[in-house]
C-alpha cells in the first residue's frame, strides 16, 4: 500500500499562492523582451516584475531581481508546513553557497571581496554579518572562523581542502556543484514517502545537471579521484549512483572527453551529455537540464497538489524564470544581438 500523500490542510495556504506565483510567470514571453533597456523595464510594469521596472542601472535590475526571488522564498517558507520549510530554504541556500564560492575564489585570487552578492538580499543570509570583516581584512583562511557553523561552514572546509589539492581557484567554483547537490539532498531528509518521491522526481534534473558538471569541471581541473568521490553524496539521490561516476571519472581521467561524456551519457536519464568540446558538453547538460526541470515542474502542477512536490515545482519555475529575465535584461544592457539573447535565454 502507498504512503499517504500529503493533508490537504497542511497545504492549505501555500497551495493557492503556489498556482499565483505559478500564473505571473513570464515564461516564454521573455523572449519578448528587445531594446532598449528602458522600454524592455517598462514593459514589465504590468507584471509580477513591475518592481525593477523602474531601475535605472543594470546593478539595480540585478539587486531588485534578488530582492523578489528571495522575498517569495521568505514568504513561502511561512506558509509551507514544517516538513517542507527546508525545501523552500534549499533553493536560497543553493544561491548562497554559489556566492560563497564566488566570494571564496576572490580572496583565492588575491582580488577584493565583491561589493554585492545576490543572496545578500535573504533574510536568513549566513554571508552578510562576514562581509564587513572581509572588506576590513580580506583573507580566505579567516573565511571558515567567520562562518561561525551551520551548512556554509561544512561547506567551505570541503572547499578548502579542493582547493588544497587543486591548487586553483577554480576550485571553489567545482566545488559550489557538490554542495547544491548537499543541499537538495538535506531538504529532502525530512519528508517521506510518496511525498518525498515526488519531490524528488521534480529535482532530478537539476540533480543529473549538477553531477554531470561535477564530472566534467573535475576532467578540466584534474582532480584527485579520492578527492572527486569525497565531494560527492553518501546517500541516494534520484538514482544516480555516485560510486559509479566516481569510477568512470577515474576510468577516464587520463582519456579524451568523449570517453567520459560516453559514460555520463549513460549514467543519467534527464540531461543530453553531447558534444565535441568541453564547453559544448557542459552547455548541453545545461540547456537540458532546464527543459527537463520545467517539464517536470509543470507536469507537477497537473498532479495532486497538497504535497511538497508542488513548492519544488513552483521554486524551480521561479529560479527559471528569474535567471533568464536576467539574461535578457543584462544582454540587452550589454548591446547584445538578438541571437545572443536568443541563446542565453531557456
Amino acid at each position: 500500500m502507498a504512503e499517504a500523500l500529503g493533508s490537504p490542510s497542511a497545504y492549505a495556504k501555500v497551495v493557492p499562492r503556489l498556482r499565483l506565483l505559478k500564473a505571473g510567470l513570464l515564461g516564454p514571453r521573455v523572449k519578448d523582451l528587445s531594446p532598449p533597456l528602458a522600454e524592455a523595464l517598462a514593459s514589465l510594469r504590468d507584471t509580477m516584475y513591475s518592481g525593477i521596472a523602474e531601475a535605472k542601472e543594470l546593478r539595480l535590475v540585478e539587486r531588485k531581481l534578488a530582492q523578489q526571488y528571495f522575498g517569495v522564498i521568505d514568504e513561502l517558507e511561512g506558509l509551507a508546513p514544517d516538513e517542507a520549510k527546508g525545501l523552500v530554504r534549499a533553493f536560497a541556500e543553493v544561491r548562497e553557497t554559489e556566492d560563497l564560492m564566488t566570494l571564496a575564489r576572490a580572496l583565492a585570487e588575491g582580488l577584493r571581496p565583491p561589493a554585492w552578492l545576490p543572496s545578500l538580499e535573504w533574510s536568513r543570509s549566513s554571508i552578510r554579518d562576514l562581509m564587513p570583516e572581509l572588506e576590513a581584512s580580506p583573507s580566505l583562511t579567516r573565511l571558515p572562523d567567520l562562518l561561525k557553523g551551520g551548512p556554509l561552514r561544512k561547506t567551505m572546509a570541503g572547499a578548502l581542502e579542493a582547493f588544497s589539492d587543486i591548487k586553483s581557484p577554480e576550485a571553489f567554483t567545482w566545488y559550489s556543484l557538490s554542495a547544491r547537490l548537499a543541499a537538495i539532498q538535506e531538504a529532502l531528509e525530512p519528508i517521506g514517502g510518496q511525498d518525498r518521491a515526488d519531490a524528488e522526481k521534480v529535482l532530478c534534473p537539476l540533480v543529473e545537471e549538477w553531477a554531470s558538471l561535477a564530472a566534467l569541471q573535475a576532467w578540466a581541473l584534474k582532480v584527485n579521484p579520492r578527492t572527486f568521490a569525497r565531494a560527492l553524496p553518501q546517500r541516494p539521490l534520484c538514482g544516480v549512483q555516485w560510486a559509479s561516476l566516481a569510477e568512470a571519472y577515474e576510468r577516464n581521467l587520463s582519456e579524451d572527453i568523449s570517453s567520459l561524456v560516453t559514460e555520463l551519457s549513460k549514467m543519467v536519464k534527464r540531461v543530453k551529455v553531447e558534444g565535441r568540446s568541453l564547453r559544448d558538453v557542459m552547455s548541453s547538460v545545461r540547456r537540458s537540464a532546464r527543459v527537463a526541470a520545467m517539464r517536470s515542474a509543470m507536469a507537477a502542477f497537473e498532479g495532486y497538489p497538497y504535497s511538497p512536490a508542488l513548492i519544488a515545482a513552483a521554486l524551480l519555475l521561479l529560479t527559471i524564470d528569474v535567471d533568464n529575465l536576467r539574461a535578457a535584461l543584462l544582454g540587452i544592457g550589454l548591446g547584445l544581438t538578438q541571437t545572443e539573447l536568443e541563446a542565453a535565454i531557456i
